[in-house]
């Protein structure tokens, strides 16, 4: 088994992707898009994408790609977050932090507590803040990273949990070329483009879901990338898109919108 994932190693996305499977191989990507296409091309067997964090909010990137890509989903996983500070000294020490935009704007209260006057030094991922705190072997250095990668690249923690929210999860989707079954307790997931614009058109979409009694869990508009003012829906719903009342609905939504069924999946939540 070979699993695709963002790397370097020691990010949540490693740390995730070894709960699907811990004795899988674990291929290394440098973003959201090579993913999907180590998978497309076969030289993984499934990817693991962060899709949403409970504060940050959606994965933009993950979500075009899961448009583009003839891929399916075929499960998720949900990862609590827990953001600490590594240092090889003391907080008093510290003049510059290693942290990704998405880990500041999670931890920006403590932050500003503590640390208000460092220099923040924006990275790519938790992985390479851990590393180049590592590579600096400087006491006025330190970054925000996960537990997983503290150890990994031998950093000493002197604050434990310093996230804002302690509700902070991030959910990951599993992608492959399969396709799953009905387990009774699934999840799907579609995007859907209005091929007409006259009034009502949304109000009649979602009425073709209430009055199957379909439950959706997610609805979300992004750009169409065309004109201003166009928007592609992205949707989640509770159940399988083998169910009948699924089936019934999208049958007619399909007159008036572009549908594509991005997966049907075991729901972890």
């Amino acid at each position: 088994m070979k699993i695709s994932t963002l790397g370097p190693k020691g990010t949540f996305s490693h740390e995730a992707s070894l709960k699907v499977n811990k004795q899988a191989e674990i291929l290394f990507e440098n973003n959201v898009w090579d993913i999907f296409e180590t998978v497309s091309e076969g030289k993984a067997n499934i990817g693991v994408v962060p899709i949403e964090n409970s504060v940050s909010g959606t994965v933009p990137l993950a979500l075009d790609a899961l448009l583009e890509f003839d891929l399916n989903i075929v499960g998720e996983e949900v990862l609590q977050i827990r953001h600490n500070l590594a240092n090889s000294s003391s907080a008093s020490d510290i003049k510059e932090i290693f942290t990704t935009e998405q880990a500041y704007e999670q931890c920006v209260k403590f932050l500003r507590k503590n640390l208000q006057d460092v220099n923040i030094i924006e990275t790519s991922s938790n992985a390479q803040s851990a590393k180049l705190l590592k590579e600096s072997n400087n006491k006025s250095k330190a970054a925000i990273v996960p537990e997983f990668a503290a150890k990994i690249y031998g950093l000493k923690i002197i604050k434990k949990n310093i996230q804002d929210s302690k509700f902070n999860v991030t959910r990951f989707l599993i992608i492959s070329k399969k396709e799953t079954k009905e387990t009774g307790n699934d999840r799907t997931s579609i995007f859907i483009y209005p091929q007409v614009d006259k009034a009502g058109l949304l109000y009649n979409l979602l009425g073709e879901f209430a009055k199957r009694s379909i439950n959706l869990t997610k609805i979300e508009s992004r750009p169409s990338k065309g004109k201003l003012g166009d928007y592609i829906f992205f949707i989640e719903m509770q159940g399988h898109k083998s169910e009948k009342k699924i089936q019934d609905a999208f049958s007619m939504i399909e007159k008036n919108f572009f549908l594509k069924v991005a997966g049907s999946y075991e729901r972890k939540y």
